[in-house]
């Protein structure tokens, strides 16, 4: 960049404390150049205005060091204060309601020998706050400043991606991003509201006793197992009581994935057991293989993808009595050959749709709750980010209004 017009003046520091300067001025870009020559205080400070002429408020940045059009990290002629080397910038700063240097946040960092930065010391950020006050307070009297002001926005209303356009496209996309998500809880809901209108199907009458094909794992021929089949109305859910046919015995209630996040739940959950156990324990009708009780939980997501032979084990199942301790793996076996068997029955019923709409009644008010408080924040979030994006959009249009 270039500057002209160099003035020689002083800046007051504090009463009855100034320091030489000689301050240039770009007509082109309206950035400002002081350059400082005390001897404790050496070094440059660059004024950039930030506001767009008409605006209600002059907001300068004053930057530490030359900088080229390209910033870079490193800049020529950084400031010194006594022996220590100051990096960064600071601002947006209200120049007609600069605060006291003692409250002023001045920042910057400490550029050690070595190239490592540190905060700067305390001694030395007083000094800076004093210095920078003092830039931005010459600066507010030049007779030109609404020149420099014009000058600024024009450069940047010019350039490739001015902070104007890029304020007002980050707006944009985040406007973007929380309209996608309003979308996507809002589309969420209104399965879940189809699901909850739907009408209430008339419920399957099961018979008292069910023959179940199972695969024997110690044979692996086909063999019948029986269970007592129970209808659970609230969630869709059976309950069978096998009892014989296997060497296993006791309780089991499958349905859909009992996670599931889905309006409409799939896949097959099988729990071992029943109802909670009044401890919380456990579940009542837990079953028991060769002497072991056991205790856990199956879910398979994909319906389709498990059949009487596989999966080959059955992971979450746990001895009740000895959770630490692993299930012989005979006892696996079985346990893994009924728990696929009433997995398959249940997901090959004639009626399992119907079952399905049972469980997803039952989840509509839980699963409402979530996205229904989610869509209420995101308005909030979008509201706020609606009006950023009006303002975003007048100061663009303010820079694209200045004439060439």
């Amino acid at each position: 960049m270039s500057f002209h017009s160099p003035t020689e003046l002083r800046l007051v520091l504090r009463q009855d404390v100034t320091v030489p300067a000689v301050g240039t001025f770009d007509r082109f870009t309206g950035h400002a150049r002081y350059q400082v020559t005390g001897d404790d205080i050496r070094g440059t400070f660059i004024v950039v205005p930030e506001t767009a002429p008409g605006g209600d408020t002059c907001l300068v940045r004053v930057i530490y060091g030359d900088h080229p059009e390209t910033p870079q990290r490193e800049r020529v002629d950084e400031p010194r204060i006594r022996r220590t080397r100051v990096r960064g910038e600071c601002g947006p700063l209200a120049v007609d309601a600069l605060p006291d240097a003692s409250r002023l946040d001045a920042r910057g960092e400490w550029v050690r020998s070595d190239g490592t930065l540190r905060s700067v010391p305390r001694s030395t950020g007083r000094s800076l706050a004093e210095v920078v006050r003092a830039v931005v307070a010459h600066w507010a009297t030049r007779p030109n400043r609404i020149g420099l002001v014009r000058a600024a926005a024009r450069h940047a209303q010019q350039q490739p991606d001015t902070p104007s356009q890029a304020a007002r496209e980050a707006v944009e996309r985040e406007l973007d991003s929380i309209r996608a998500q309003i979308r996507r809880h809002w589309s969420f809901l209104q399965e879940l509201e189809a699901v909850a209108q739907a009408d209430t199907p008339a419920l399957p009458v099961l018979p008292p006793l069910l023959h179940v094909d199972y695969l024997d794992p110690s044979s692996g021929t086909t063999g019948i197992l029986t269970a007592r089949p129970r209808l659970n109305p609230d969630d869709g859910t059976i309950t069978y009581s096998v009892t014989g046919g296997a060497r296993v015995r006791g309780d089991f209630t499958v349905g859909p994935v009992r996670l599931s996040r889905d309006a409409l739940p799939g896949g097959v959950s099988v729990q071992l057991g029943a109802g909670l156990l009044p401890d919380g324990a456990g579940r009542e009708g837990e079953p028991v293989v060769n002497g072991i009780r056991l205790r856990g939980s199956w879910n398979c997501t994909d319906a389709g993808s498990f059949t009487l032979a596989l999966p080959e084990s059955i992971p979450g199942v746990r001895r009740a009595d000895h959770p630490d301790r692993p299930v012989p793996a005979h006892t696996a076996a079985w346990i893994g050959s009924v728990v696929r068997a009433l997995a398959v029955a249940y997901r090959d019923r004639s009626d399992v749709d119907v079952l399905r709409l049972v469980a997803g009644k039952n989840r509509v008010d839980q699963l409402r709750q979530a996205p229904a408080q989610a869509v209420v924040e995101l308005r909030q979030h979008e509201a706020a980010a609606e009006a950023r994006l009006a303002a975003a959009r007048e100061a663009e249009a303010a820079f694209a209004s200045l004439p060439a």
